[in-house]
C-alpha cells in the first residue's frame, strides 16, 4: 500500500535518540546544574555570547576562563563536539545581504544574514534538506538527509553575526532550509538559548520559526514557546494548497487556520505571521485577495507578501510589480495588516526559497558572475 504524503512524519516533532547537546547548546538550568553555579555558568556564556569582535570567534573552549575556573571548565569538554563548523564559502549581494554555505560534518547547509535599517536579522536552516515537498521552494528539490542539532542551528548565528559587527543583531527568523516543526525538540531548544539570560538575550516576540502547516507541531509550539509563528498559507483554497503544498492533504488549511484563531482567543497579546508567495497566474487574482481577506478574518494576524523568487528548474515566476501592489491594495482595503516582503540577496541566491546547500551557492555564484559582468 503506497505511502500517505507525510504519513511517517505526523508526530515529528519527537526527538527520535538520546542526544548530549554540545555546551553552547545548554539552558541556563543545565549549565548551573554542571558548574555547581549559575555564576559560573553566566560567566561562561558572557564569554560565549557577548566577547567583542576583535577577539578570536571559535567555539573552543579557552585552557582558562577567570569567570568560570580550570577545575569546572574540563567538565565540559565532554560537551565539546569533535567537529566545528566550517564555513566553507560567502557569497554577499549588492544590497548587503550575505549567504554563507556551512559544513557540519557531512552536511552542506546555508544561513543568510539580512541587513535592515538599524538592526539586522539572521535566517537560519534546522534540517539537511527537507522533509516537505512543497513544489516551488528549492530546498524540497534536495530531498532530505538530516535534521540539525540545536548547537548545529546556534553555530549559524554565532558565525554570522559578526558580518556587520557595529549593528546588532535583533531579529532571528527559522526560514532557511528545513521544516522547524519536524525538528521542533532541537528548534525549540535553540529558540531558548536565544532568549534566555546570558545567552544573546533576543526577544521572544523577535525569534520567528515558519512553519508549512504541521499541526502537532503548531500546536505543541504554541504552548511551550513564546517566539513568534509565522504560517507560510500559499493559496486560498484547499485544492490550490494541495497541489503546491501535498502535506496539506493531511492538515488542512482550514484546520491550520482554525488553530490560529482559536489560540488568537487563548493568547489574545500574541500575534501571528501568515506568509504568502505570490505565483503568477497562479493565486494572484483579485478573487484570491478577496478569499485570503476572509481566511484571515477574526485572527490576530500580520501578512507578508512574497513574491516568488526564481531558482534553477522551477517553472513558476513572480506576478508584475503592477499586479502584487494591486493584491496589496485589495487586502489592505479589507482591513488586513498586509506588506509586501520585497526579495533580498535574489543575485546570490539568497531570497526566500532559494536555498539549497552547495547547489544553491553554485546558483549564486553564477548570478553573482552574470550581473558583475553586466556591469
Amino acid at each position: 500500500m503506497p505511502q500517505q504524503e507525510g504519513s511517517h512524519l505526523q508526530t515529528p516533532h519527537m526527538r527520535t535518540e538520546a542526544h548530549t547537546p554540545a555546551y553552547w547548546a545548554m539552558t541556563l538550568e543545565e549549565l548551573t546544574a554542571k558548574l555547581h553555579s549559575r555564576q559560573r555558568a553566566l560567566g561562561l556564556l558572557r564569554w560565549l555570547w557577548h566577547r567583542p569582535p576583535t577577539l578570536p570567534q571559535t567555539l573552543e573552549l579557552p585552557p582558562h576562563l577567570e569567570a568560570v575556573g580550570h577545575r569546572w571548565l574540563s567538565l565540559l569538554q565532554p560537551h565539546m563536539p569533535p567537529l566545528l563548523p566550517e564555513v566553507l564559502q560567502r557569497l554577499q549581494a549588492e544590497d548587503g545581504t550575505c549567504k554563507a554555505l556551512l559544513g557540519l560534518g557531512e552536511a552542506r547547509v546555508e544561513a543568510v544574514y539580512i541587513p535592515q535599517r538599524g538592526r539586522n536579522t539572521l535566517c537560519l536552516s534546522c534540517q539537511y534538506g527537507c522533509t516537505r515537498r512543497c513544489v516551488f521552494c528549492a530546498t524540497a528539490s534536495m530531498g532530505f538527509m538530516r535534521h540539525l542539532k540545536a548547537e548545529e542551528m546556534l553555530a549559524q548565528f554565532f558565525l554570522l553575526r559578526w558580518v556587520r559587527p557595529e549593528v546588532a543583531v535583533r531579529n532571528v527568523v527559522f526560514m532557511g532550509m528545513g521544516e522547524p516543526m519536524d525538528n521542533l525538540e532541537e528548534v525549540l531548544r535553540a529558540v531558548q538559548i536565544l532568549t534566555q539570560p546570558g545567552g544573546p538575550c533576543l526577544r521572544a516576540q523577535k525569534v520567528t520559526v515558519s512553519t508549512s502547516g504541521i499541526l502537532p507541531g503548531m500546536q505543541r509550539f504554541l504552548e511551550e514557546s513564546q517566539a513568534s509563528l509565522a504560517l507560510s498559507l500559499n493559496a486560498t483554497t484547499e485544492e490550490q494548497r494541495n497541489r503546491l503544498m501535498p502535506q496539506n492533504r493531511l492538515w488542512p488549511m482550514g484546520e491550520l487556520l482554525a488553530l490560529l484563531r482559536r489560540y488568537g482567543k487563548l493568547q489574545p497579546k500574541r500575534e501571528h505571521f501568515v506568509s504568502y508567495l505570490m505565483l503568477k497566474g497562479l493565486n494572484d487574482s483579485e478573487e484570491d485577495a478577496v478569499r485570503l481577506a476572509h481566511l484571515l478574518k477574526g485572527i490576530p494576524v500580520r501578512l507578508n507578501l512574497i513574491p516568488f523568487n526564481a531558482h534553477e528548474g522551477s517553472p513558476f515566476e513572480a506576478p508584475s510589480i503592477e499586479k502584487l501592489k494591486g493584491f496589496w491594495q485589495n487586502l489592505k482595503a479589507a482591513g488586513v495588516r498586509c506588506l509586501v516582503r520585497w526579495p533580498k540577496g535574489q543575485e546570490v541566491a539568497a531570497a526566500c526559497g532559494q536555498l539549497a546547500g552547495g547547489a544553491s551557492t553554485r546558483r549564486g555564484q553564477k548570478l553573482a558572475a552574470s550581473a558583475e559582468a553586466k556591469t
